[in-house]
């Protein structure tokens, strides 16, 4: 579990630095480029934010370890911070990307109140579409979690069934052995009979002897 944290951290940092090359281009290339670019930045972002799920399911797996898994939560903090920043300055070239289309050179004089409200319903749309893709991870991560729970609930209920099977075929042993103890207390109580009866018997014939001796 722990190579796999780490291999999943060595990506995050991989794509974050790609990332961050991505934003450093973009902010300098034309219009036509860029485009391709913030795609491409879009891409690597939604990596960034795959790789920590699945680092987040690994660190809600540490369970024998509590002290780790205090440090791993920590961290990935730390670079949910980090990838909150890449999604944070990506917003702002795509807003003045938007900025650009809306308002070319030759609408210089449309009314302020216009600009304003275009850019307000711009960056509405811009939201709302950012919330339902940050909604759908939360679900697809809400329902990789539940398979897992029910996996690991099927496993323990099979856990379960065997454990009875075992209690089963252990009582039936017990019950087998009191039997046979039973028979051999049994056997035991009669055999001391026997013991007994052959004593008496023998000590009647010394006793048949003596007396036809001494007659």
């Amino acid at each position: 579990m722990a190579s796999l944290l780490k291999s999943y951290e060595a990506d995050f940092q991989a794509t974050l630095e790609q990332c961050q090359r991505l934003l450093r281009q973009a902010q300098g290339e034309p219009v036509a480029q860029r485009n391709a670019t913030l795609q491409t930045l879009e891409q690597h972002k939604d990596d960034l934010y795959d790789i920590l799920d699945q680092m987040e399911v690994e660190v809600n797996n540490m369970v024998g370890d509590p002290a780790r898994q205090v440090a791993s939560r920590s961290a990935l903090r730390d670079l949910r911070r980090e990838a909150g920043m890449v999604k944070q300055q990506l917003r702002e070239l795509m807003d003045a990307r938007d900025r650009d289309a809306l308002f070319p050179a030759g609408a210089a004089d449309m009314d302020n109140e216009q600009r304003q409200q275009l850019l307000s319903n711009h960056a509405m749309l811009q939201q709302t579409g950012e919330r339902l893709v940050d909604a759908m991870r939360l679900a697809n991560e809400t329902e990789g979690i539940g398979n897992q729970v029910m996996m690991d609930l099927r496993s323990q209920r099979e856990t379960l069934e065997h454990s009875r099977q075992n209690l089963f075929l252990a009582d039936s042993y017990v019950d087998k052995s009191v039997r046979t103890l039973k028979t051999m207390s049994r056997r035991l109580v009669a055999n001391k009979f026997i013991s007994y009866a052959i004593i008496a018997v023998l000590i009647l014939l010394i006793l048949m002897v003596l007396y036809s001796k001494f007659k």
